[in-house]
């Protein structure tokens, strides 16, 4: 038996971490995400605190994504043209610098400045994600994608449970965000140590004189997205998803925390809720691959209806908690089958560039639904605007499971020989 073969004997989460180079990125995204989720916490914190409204709070968090959509697809194709670990450790670098610069501007930023920040930081990030989706495949054999992607999954929970307490505390104890973004800035130095000592499985680059432009990769990335119309509806509805139901949700939340329960704590609270459900989810979808994975998963979304409308009528502060626990639960199964989806579906030369699709189409009218909140609330109201999340919540899940393919996440056979 090879070493690898005797690594991997078994199953599952133990495993994976068996091999070396998934553990390293493992760990070092572990430790980075805690960070991740340290940042907007003090982010969201300054811009209340410096008394922000609703529009700057929106604008602020809307700058990350707007990054994202802005990024994505450029990154996805140097994930691909270059090896994964240095566009990874490129983004660690830059996102470090971007995050301690912010950290020794003197006196209080303004909002621009922080959206500045922010959107920086979102650059980084557009950059890093494909390459780490496509990273993953690459050092983890077939049979155990559903346990690393779970584990990956699981770490990203983790973080958020713990990652805004020691946000929210480390805020209060220093009087001040700037604490809190060393911690963040230092966490990306980590995720860098440790993709330094990863070692990426070699495979044919293209070299720079045989390379087609830019626009014809991300045109062959848009391609292998149409030729499998289920990951087109899947991404379509999570778009709609994401501007009308996650965004009015995101700025909203600590609004509505503060307002109806006077403090921060709910909404660190929720925050924390929702991602120990997701440590649970992804533990459940680690070990449990139904074989209609795709309705099991899209299924999961609906209880995150329960949010929006527990936040139009914010009775309890448990009601709330409750929910966003049960919806993080449900919830994490879907994006653990639909990451091990895409590795199994997508060959390994364009997966970064499919995973950039995934992620601009995913996030591109999220910047509009944050941006457009305040102003919806102000013109129809709060409840109004959480009764439409929840609305179309329950109709774009319902409505994807028509696309042949989607209930299995797969291709169907017919359309793979066409």
């Amino acid at each position: 038996m090879s070493a690898t073969e005797e690594a991997t004997a078994g199953s599952g989460a133990v495993a994976a971490l068996r091999l070396r180079d998934f553990r390293l990125l493992w760990v070092g995204q572990a430790i980075s995400t805690l960070g991740d989720q340290i940042f907007p916490i003090a982010v969201t914190i300054a811009v209340l605190d410096a008394g922000g409204t609703l529009g700057d709070l929106g604008l602020v968090l809307g700058a990350r994504w707007l990054a994202i959509v802005s990024f994505a697809l450029v990154g996805g194709v140097w994930a691909d043209r270059l090896p994964r670990t240095f566009v990874m450790r490129a983004s660690d670098l830059f996102r470090a610098v971007a995050v301690m610069a912010l950290a020794f501007i003197p006196g209080t930023p303004s909002t621009l400045v922080l959206a500045g920040f922010v959107f920086a930081v979102g650059a980084g990030e557009a950059f890093f994600r494909p390459a780490e989706a496509a990273l993953i495949p690459a050092v983890v054999p077939q049979p155990l994608l559903p346990a690393a992607n779970g584990l990956v999954t699981v770490s990203y929970r983790l973080a958020a449970v713990i990652g805004p307490g020691i946000g929210g505390l480390v805020v209060v104890a220093a009087g001040g965000p700037r604490a809190a973004y060393v911690i963040n800035a230092a966490s990306f130095l980590v995720s860098l140590g440790c993709l330094t000592a990863l070692r990426e499985p070699a495979r044919d680059l293209v070299a720079k004189a045989d390379r087609d432009s830019m626009l014809t990769e991300i045109r062959g990335g848009l391609a292998e997205v149409r030729r499998r119309p289920w990951i087109a509806a899947v991404l379509l509805m999570a778009s709609l998803q994401l501007m009308l139901v996650v965004a009015p949700e995101s700025v909203l939340l600590p609004i509505i925390g503060r307002r109806e329960f006077g403090g921060d704590w709910v909404y660190v609270g929720s925050l924390a809720a929702i991602s120990i459900g997701g440590v649970i989810g992804a533990f459940v979808a680690m070990h449990w691959q139904p074989r209609q994975r795709g309705l099991v998963g899209l299924l999961g979304i609906l209880p995150f209806t329960l949010v929006p409308l527990a936040l139009a009528y914010p009775s309890e502060p448990w009601v709330l908690l409750a929910v966003y626990f049960v919806s993080g639960l449900c919830l994490e199964p879907f994006l653990v089958y639909w990451s091990t989806a895409l590795q199994e579906e997508i060959p390994t030369e364009t997966l970064a560039r499919v995973s950039s699709v995934d992620w601009m189409a995913s996030f591109a009218l999220m910047p509009l639904g944050l941006a457009l909140t305040g102003p919806a609330v102000a013109a129809v109201g709060e409840t109004a605007v959480l009764w439409a999340a929840a609305v179309v919540s329950v109709v774009s899940t319902l409505a994807v499971l028509v696309v042949p393919g989607t209930r299995e996440f797969r291709t169907p056979r017919a359309d793979s020989r066409s």
